[in-house]
């Protein structure tokens, strides 16, 4: 009996503080009628590649190739072939059929983009079962960039020429429009927004609502930063910043170490945000470690963790649920589209009301806000600075995202203090 055709697919994501593993750590595990056994080639790819790999630290980044390999698997299953015996004929009808498919949880269709991102997961799954001898199938294959295939022993030119560089191609992956859209959220909407979420925790003005949330988009708006390298935040990096309370607009060098790509980098960061991060270690994060019901003794360094009136008080607090806050403060707020979905439980089409943002939203922010700040104090290279902030590799790139947008604004800014420049 096979056993990957007639087993249900499992994907676990460890949250325990089991000193081997790492939080977020995603595994696969086949469950049948009677046991449940681990599904080793995929766990042990995503563990190599990603988790223990040098291509990503963030387990946001596991989960997204976890399910790319769970929605594979289901895939081939259901038009019941073995997971070695797979071909890249198979691949592509997998691709077709997400092209032309509706997703179930957003009930519209599946972007182009998310179909690559997943084809690419699966390719680099089987070059890696390739590599270890358990596939011997064609999906995975590089193509010679060279076209001279004579052996070296034919060649009289050979000890001229440079040794021909193998390059993995993939040309089944659907084609993606270039371009990165970005939405800058309006000066007014930010306001009303940052407003709702909460006070700042170094300046609560009576305030005693939380202030983690606020914090978290500050660091979003304020110096750029990827949710990502927000949620890796750890108290060390600011317990070592010496904020001189006196000179709030002082920037102060933040290093960021979990960027996208697994680089290193220097970001500024006001004084006055530095306070509100050690406000908040000394008052709601000592709280929430306070609060928590398991006491450990590998305390977590990370800076954001749960409220101490959650569950999962003193626990570092997911993406998702970063996401989940920011999407309920736009709904709050009033930041709302409507946008046409399907139903496919009553299979009609039906009007829905989405966020109107995300939290990536506040970076694209903080780029328009930066320009016009910058531009304002006299700086006619804005981009420069604006580049190094975000951490991107070429200028060219900073420039062709936001040079389109950076009219959003119609205010002119007249100080570098943000906060002032919109009214905060």
């Amino acid at each position: 009996m096979n056993i990957f055709l007639n087993a249900h697919l499992t994907l676990f994501f460890n949250k325990t503080d089991h000193q081997e593993l790492k939080q977020g750590q995603p595994a696969f595990f086949l469950e049948g009628e009677k046991r449940q056994q681990l599904f080793e080639e995929p766990t042990h790819f995503l563990n190599s590649y990603y988790v223990y790999g040098s291509t990503a630290e963030s387990p946001h980044t596991w989960a997204k190739a976890a399910y790319s390999l769970k929605s594979w698997f289901q895939y081939l299953q259901a038009i019941n072939r073995d997971w070695p015996d797979a071909s890249e004929e198979d691949r592509c009808e997998y691709r077709d059929a997400y092209l032309t498919g509706i997703s179930p949880k957003t009930g519209r269709p599946y972007s182009g983009s998310g179909v690559r991102d997943s084809m690419t997961v699966v390719r680099l799954f089987y070059k890696h079962c390739s590599g270890n001898g358990l596939y011997y199938g064609d999906i995975g294959g590089v193509v010679p960039a060279s076209t001279d295939h004579r052996p070296m022993d034919q060649d009289a030119l050979v000890h001229t020429r440079l040794l021909p560089q193998t390059k993995s191609r993939d040309r089944a992956l659907p084609k993606v429009r270039p371009g990165t859209k970005i939405h800058p959220i309006r000066v007014q909407d930010l306001t009303a927004l940052l407003q709702y979420i909460g006070p700042q925790a170094g300046d609560r003005r009576g305030d005693e609502r939380p202030s983690r949330d606020r914090l978290i988009c500050d660091l979003g708006w304020v110096v750029g930063l990827r949710l990502d390298e927000i949620n890796n935040l750890t108290t060390l990096q600011f317990l070592n910043l010496n904020a001189d309370t006196s000179t709030p607009l002082v920037n102060m060098p933040l290093t960021i170490h979990n960027g996208k790509g697994k680089k290193t980098r220097q970001v500024a960061i006001p004084t006055w945000l530095v306070v509100d991060a050690l406000a908040y270690i000394a008052g709601e994060r000592a709280q929430s470690l306070k609060a928590k019901k398991t006491k450990s003794r590998n305390f977590s360094t990370r800076l954001l963790l749960a409220h101490a009136s959650s569950k999962s008080a003193g626990s570092p607090i997911t993406n998702g649920a970063i996401q989940k806050m920011f999407r309920q403060s736009c709904f709050a707020t009033g930041l709302i589209n409507t946008v046409d979905k399907k139903d496919l439980t009553a299979n009609i089409d039906i009007r829905a009301k989405v966020p109107k943002h995300s939290i990536h939203d506040l970076r694209h922010t903080y780029a328009v806000l930066t320009y016009h700040a910058e531009r304002a104090g006299g700086n006619s290279e804005p981009w420069k600075k604006i580049q190094a902030q975000l951490g991107h590799e070429n200028l060219q790139t900073t420039i062709d995202t936001y040079l389109k947008y950076v009219e959003i604004f119609n205010e002119k800014p007249g100080l570098i203090d943000v906060r002032k420049m919109i009214g905060l």
